[in-house]
């Protein structure tokens, strides 16, 4: 897998060379992204300084019609914020008028003429990218990254950040601030499995503004999501294996913090400081460990999520389970008392075959399911139970 080079590309006349373009991605993977405008391409720059491994710039960015005054604050700004995060720019021109002057080449340096030196640029800029830490580091966690990015650009980012300190420790973090963007990866992890009903919606609330990170661990490893009332399928199956439900657990619970919600509350917030101080030996270790676990993990979920996108069947998958409870008055059938939305109490099972097979209070799975035919109880009770699994040890 080869990483790709992502770069911004200022030039009015870009439209005009989308062989160059074609040759730079599919050959070169060198992906550009093109604008038209000085304004626009460096706008799009202080967006996320980090994510860019190169720019190019047209020798004659205008400004207000004036020569190279474009050119020359787009320069400056690159540079500016080169100080945090370096980025190499690369001067492209097709105007006769600069080709050979020196003047011109005094005051911004080596630049490249188009066509005649496109592939001396191409290779520059691989070379010239390539020597980043930040892009040592994209390339050789690309798997992961690749993933991630699909994700959550902010998250990817935070990642990069870790993982980076971790291998050039010149790149100094503070671990307590990147502990909630790792819980914020895993739920979008989570969100990206929403999408085709891997985790059902009831998983994610009513306004979609929050993830039950809690009760989603615990549905894809195969355990019972007890608040929610819904599991992956029947007893003993799941979705990832014990070590991915361990890291993501690791993940959600350090300095015992259960909250389910990505973010922290002030109250958190502290009691993990403090955990970090009073248990931790090196905060940094523990970070890392923590970035290194969710690569893991969202390897794993992007592979699990590419290879099943069919949304009807996944939530075929979906289960209510609940506990069999008897119904007051009524001998012939007994209820399957679940706290999943829409099916709290109207799944009903026949008495006979609960008490035969000693469920009654015992907590099962409804494998299968029906709509009521029975007209006298089906109003209140519009589900039969028609293959059931026992959830006791």
């Amino acid at each position: 897998m080869k990483t790709k080079y992502e770069v911004i590309w200022i030039d009015d006349e870009w439209e005009k060379m989308d062989q160059f373009k074609k040759e730079c991605e599919v050959i070169h993977q060198i992906y550009l992204h093109p604008f038209p405008t000085q304004k626009a391409g460096m706008d799009e720059f202080d967006k996320n300084p980090k994510k860019w491994d190169a720019i190019i710039l047209d020798a004659k960015l205008e400004k207000d019609g004036v020569g190279v005054t474009g050119l020359r604050e787009a320069v400056t700004h690159i540079n500016q914020i080169s100080l945090s995060h370096k980025i190499p720019y690369f001067i492209s021109t097709g105007q006769p008028d600069l080709m050979g002057n020196e003047t011109f080449e005094q005051a911004f340096g080596k630049y490249y003429i188009k066509e005649q030196d496109d592939q001396r640029l191409i290779e520059d800029i691989k070379e010239i990218a390539s020597k980043s830490t930040r892009f040592q580091v994209k390339n050789k966690y690309s798997d992961a990254i690749e993933v991630l990015e699909t994700i959550d650009e902010w998250c990817c980012e935070k990642i990069l950040d870790i993982l980076e300190a971790m291998h050039f420790p010149e790149k100094k973090i503070d671990p307590l601030l990147y502990y909630n963007p790792l819980r914020q990866t895993l739920e979008y992890i989570f969100r990206k499995a929403n999408k085709t009903s891997i985790i059902p919606d009831e998983f994610i609330g009513k306004t979609k503004d929050d993830v039950n990170l809690n009760q989603c661990v615990q549905f894809l490893s195969g355990g019972n999501a007890d608040w929610i009332g819904i599991r992956f399928g029947g007893a003993k199956e799941s979705i990832v294996p014990v070590h991915i439900k361990n890291m993501m657990f690791q993940v959600l619970n350090l300095g015992n913090i259960n909250s389910h919600s990505r973010t922290l509350n002030d109250d958190e917030q502290k009691k993990l400081g403090s955990y970090f101080k009073e248990n931790v030996c090196n905060s940094l270790y523990l970070i890392y460990s923590l970035a290194l676990q969710i690569c893991e993990i969202a390897v794993f979920m992007g592979k699990y999520i590419s290879a099943h996108m069919d949304s009807a069947e996944n939530k075929r998958q979906c289960k209510t389970f609940g506990t069999i409870e008897k119904i007051e008055g009524n001998e012939s059938i007994c209820i399957v008392k679940s706290k999943r939305p829409g099916r709290e109490s109207c799944i009903c099972i026949s008495a006979k075959d609960a008490i035969s097979k000693q469920l009654i209070g015992k907590k099962i799975v409804v494998l299968e399911e029906s709509e009521n035919t029975n007209s006298a109880i089906k109003a209140e009770y519009p589900y039969s139970a028609v293959k059931i699994q026992s959830l006791e040890k």
